[in-house]
């Protein structure tokens, strides 16, 4: 508080709180007038107030002061008017620092303006309501989202309930008994009808207040339009649908092989759950995985690959993927569609047999077109010119005997090569033979005891190893028969420089059991014979007495119990014939007294 005078504004008396709130000293403060604690620009206003009077009470409002230290204080003044002393009007004040009372109705009005300027600026509809769930708040974008203004929501306090979707309204109905059980808050998706947009789906998040009692006080939330977002979800729960519903099956991996996700149609094709499946990796799947297939450096790119699976089973089956690799927030992914293609390759494989049988049938009937040209035809055109010479009106003719003889001959060779020709075409028929074990091992040693002379005069000498496996699957005959020639076609054609060595072992090889004869002799030149070497009355060393059948007889009786032979050979350092015969089948038992070892 202070006194001042009237006419010529000088303090005339101040307490210790004005010296505390204005930092003036009693001395500073009576040399001065009111008009040096208030700043220049409001001296005039001042000037204007005091020339205009003043009750004997007044009060003078707000107004702001300077501090000796020349801080601004907000202050409301109240005055009024004391008795004359010495002839002089004096006048009391009474001051009253507002300025924390200021600086917070400014920060609440910087408050306010901020929180008007975010419901201005967001997109979501706040809102509150009473405790019977009437709105008593809701901003401004309400218009632009619902097609409603907020005074339409002041006049029907349930507007916000009559624009939800007839279907929905349960939802919101629900609210009510979840409150009673003590739940504050809601999330809520609805679908709300707007003037401007139609149907449109809303989010709608809140939160009660509740008294002590647990009853309702008042409701705070907010809404947002949700429909792009339902509608992404609609697209992908059909997107979804479809994949799973697939007849094909997809997989989707990860950039380290795991999996990561799998339709029901690659569960029913690898014999997993969904849940299995997520636990495992691409190599645990891939028995033939590659790398370079699987792990693609690079994003967006996609292949067709064949390639082998394995089922939970341990089955095997070919399979045929189009792997699409593409990039995903920074990570690598492959999405995998998968087909099992063994009806495919089955067939395959029988039109790549049926070729090869055609092939083989063609080369059979050039070499019976050449037989019959030659073998045939050369005996038939002596037959006829013999016939032709002999002399049917002179039966005593000496050259009749002569002629005779020759047909005799002549007649014999035909008949030779007619039954060759036979037991050609019998073995070629029967297709239909029954394959059985056969014990190589033994096979040899009976083939030995037959060819024992022959051996003998050759000197021959012999090694064999069945360490790989001696049984074979075909007809004990025909292998009888396939050991014989070989062996009789090394001692035919051995070198005269050299004692005859045989080495005979098995390998097996790609599901065969490979038997290797390899003899020491004279060679084959196989630059120049190599298509002829297994031809029908083929001979290459005519020096050496022979038909040229063996062979051919060899390659016939193993491609018809599922074989086939090859050869390696090098002239005066002998030959390697490899036989190749069906290996006792894996998921069979050998029979007793039978074993590969």
């Amino acid at each position: 508080m202070w006194v001042f005078d009237t006419e010529t504004y000088r303090f005339l008396m101040v307490n210790h709180a004005a010296i505390d709130l204005y930092g003036y000293s009693e001395q500073e403060f009576l040399q001065m007038t009111i008009r040096d604690i208030r700043p220049k620009e409001h001296v005039p206003i001042l000037d204007n107030v005091l020339s205009q009077g003043r009750s004997a009470f007044n009060k003078a409002g707000d107004w702001v002061h300077i501090t000796k230290d020349g801080r601004l204080l907000n202050v409301e003044i109240a005055s009024h008017t004391l008795p004359e002393h010495e002839g002089k009007g004096r006048r009391l004040v009474v001051i009253y620092d507002i300025s924390a009372r200021k600086a917070a109705e400014k920060q609440l009005q910087a408050a306010e303006s901020l929180a008007q300027s975010i419901l201005k600026n967001i997109e979501e509809i706040v809102f509150s309501m009473n405790e019977n769930l009437e709105i008593t708040y809701i901003s401004p974008q309400c218009e632009e989202n619902l097609g409603y203004t907020p005074q339409q929501f002041y006049a029907d306090k349930h507007l916000w309930f009559k624009i939800i979707h007839p279907h929905d309204r349960h939802i919101i109905e629900g609210v009510q008994p979840l409150i009673e059980s003590g739940q504050k808050q809601f999330q809520l998706e609805v679908r709300g009808r707007t003037t401007h947009k139609g149907i449109r789906w809303q989010l709608i998040q809140c939160v009660a207040t509740l008294d002590q009692a647990g009853k309702l006080v008042r409701m705070d939330g907010s809404v947002i339009d949700i429909t792009k977002r339902k509608t992404a979800e609609h697209k992908l729960q059909f997107s979804d649908f479809s994949v799973e519903r697939a007849a094909e099956a997809f997989l989707w991996t990860k950039s380290d092989g795991s999996i990561m996700r799998a339709n029901t149609a690659a569960c029913h094709l690898l014999g997993y759950t969904k849940d299995e499946l997520l636990t495992l990796s691409i190599l645990e799947v891939d028995v033939q995985f590659k790398e370079e297939v699987w792990k693609s450096q690079k994003g967006d790119q996609s292949q067709v690959h064949e390639t082998v699976f394995k089922d939970k089973a341990g089955k095997h089956f070919p399979v045929e993927i189009h792997i699409n690799h593409f990039l995903f927030e920074g990570d690598s992914y492959c999405f995998t569609s998968v087909k099992n293609i063994s009806a495919r390759k089955q067939a395959e494989a029988e039109r790549t047999s049926l070729i090869e049988e055609t092939v083989r049938q063609n080369e059979h009937l050039q070499q019976f077109a050449y037989i019959v040209s030659h073998n045939l035809r050369a005996p038939v055109a002596n037959i006829v010119g013999l016939t032709s010479l002999y002399n049917r009106e002179d039966l005593q003719d000496p050259i009749n005997p002569v002629l005779i003889n020759k047909l005799e001959r002549t007649t014999k060779k035909l008949d030779t090569t007619i039954k060759d020709l036979n037991e050609i075409l019998t073995i070629r028929s029967q297709t239909d033979k029954v394959l059985e074990p056969v014990d190589l091992r033994q096979v040899l040693l009976d083939v030995r005891d037959s060819l024992a002379s022959q051996l003998a005069v050759g000197n021959a000498s012999f090694d064999s190893d069945f360490s790989q496996g001696k049984v074979a699957y075909g007809v004990k005959g025909y292998v009888h028969s396939i050991l014989l020639n070989l062996i009789l076609n090394a001692i035919k054609y051995r070198s005269l420089d050299r004692n005859l060595n045989i080495n005979i072992k098995t390998v097996l090889s790609d599901g065969y059991l490979c038997l290797m004869l390899q003899d020491n002799g004279l060679g084959i030149d196989l630059t120049r014979q190599q298509h002829k070497i297994f031809g029908l009355y083929r001979r290459f060393h005519p020096h050496i007495e022979g038909k040229g059948l063996g062979l051919h007889m060899t390659k016939t009786q193993i491609e018809s119990i599922g074989g086939w032979i090859d050869v390696e050979s090098k002239v005066d350092q002998g030959s390697t014939f490899k036989v190749y015969f069906q290996a006792y089948p894996r998921n069979e038992q050998i029979p007793s007294g039978f074993s590969n070892r």
